[in-house]
């Protein structure tokens, strides 16, 4: 763990986060309008329905305050720690995004 907690390997982590919700951002647009699923976030579903344009905005918006949020602790430790869920969540719901593209193949 400790070397999640010096300032390279914590800039890595939030640049992962990122690039890990921009995937999911596609991914999950892709798969409901293709019909093939729905989004399984209340909140994010009402954004969906408004347009794909609202999700976006919507997810990249809360995504990028909070990876703000991080860099801006980057000094305390619980900032360096709280990194880990996040993209453990991340890596999780990208192997779910990865796994129904591989069940359609």
């Amino acid at each position: 763990m400790t070397s999640l907690l010096t300032a390279v390997s914590f800039d890595q982590a939030l640049r992962a986060l990122l690039v890990l919700n921009l995937f999911d951002l596609v991914s999950t647009q892709f798969w409901v309008h293709s019909g093939l699923t729905s989004e399984a976030n209340p909140v994010m579903a009402q954004a969906m329905e408004l347009s794909p344009l609202s999700f976006g905005a919507a997810k990249m918006g809360l995504v990028m305050f909070s990876v703000g949020l991080l860099w801006m602790h980057r000094d305390k430790r619980f900032a360096r720690l709280a990194v880990l869920p996040a993209l453990s969540l991340y890596v999780l719901v990208s192997g779910g995004h990865v796994g129904m593209a591989l069940q359609l193949i």
